[in-house]
């Protein structure tokens, strides 16, 4: 007897199909779990930052989950989503109870402060030396600074190279009495005022207390700085 291999081999092929695309139709989509968890992201964080971006990592291709019947859940084991790294979960909770988690990134872009040339340690912050770039503030863990003019004629504590985020802990207030330096020491008590010349015993920024030697009593005190060369005694 003649065999149609042809007519076999499509025979076959059409009673294979209905049970693969009904074995499909029981997966859940990763499409829709990705969605899921983005669509919760995107809500929570809507609600802190605007103009936020979520960017989210796509699930393993090799995943395969039951359909689920139930509403897909997604959730945080964080109280609220920040910015930087997140996980979101997306679970399900029937037929079969199955839970995925998706590392997730949270984006927020704003003006920061960054170094416009090579700076040395001690350096006093110029307005030259500074330009503000947009960058992810989210990644920036040890803080930025938005406005150039809130940090200029501060000092550097250590270099920083070329395009160098500037953060508050790399700054220090400028130095300016120097330990040594013969300044005008203003004694004030009431209405009335004396100046006198002294000896800093220390370095000094504005604002600071620091130990002044009167050169005339020989005495020395403490005092306020109040400006280049002047540190204020309340009598």
């Amino acid at each position: 007897m003649l065999i149609n291999w042809k007519h076999l081999f499509l025979s076959l092929l059409c009673s294979v199909m209905p049970v693969m695309n009904g074995y499909a139709a029981e997966l859940q989509s990763r499409e829709s779990i990705e969605h899921t968890a983005y669509m919760y992201a995107f809500e929570q964080v809507q609600m802190s930052y605007d103009n936020a971006q979520i960017v989210m990592e796509p699930l393993d291709r090799r995943l395969r989950l039951q359909a689920c019947e139930s509403t897909l859940v997604a959730f945080s084991n964080n109280r609220k989503i920040g910015l930087g790294k997140q996980t979101i979960g997306v679970k399900c909770n029937s037929p079969v109870a199955w839970t995925v988690y998706i590392p997730a990134k949270v984006k927020l872009f704003r003006p920061v402060v960054v170094v416009a040339r090579p700076l040395a340690m001690n350096h006093i912050i110029l307005k030259s030396d500074l330009k503000t770039v947009s960058l992810d503030i989210g990644s920036l863990r040890k803080g930025y600074i938005k406005n150039p003019q809130h940090i200029i004629g501060q000092q550097l504590k250590y270099p920083l190279a070329v395009g160098t985020v500037i953060n508050p802990n790399s700054l220090k207030p400028q130095k300016i009495i120097q330990r040594g330096e013969l300044i005008m020491l203003v004694a004030t008590a009431g209405l009335m005022e004396v100046r006198m010349t002294g000896t800093a015993l220390s370095d000094g920024s504005l604002g600071q207390r620091v130990r002044v030697k009167n050169l005339s009593s020989k005495r020395v005190v403490e005092g306020v700085v109040d400006g280049p060369g002047i540190v204020k005694v309340t009598m």
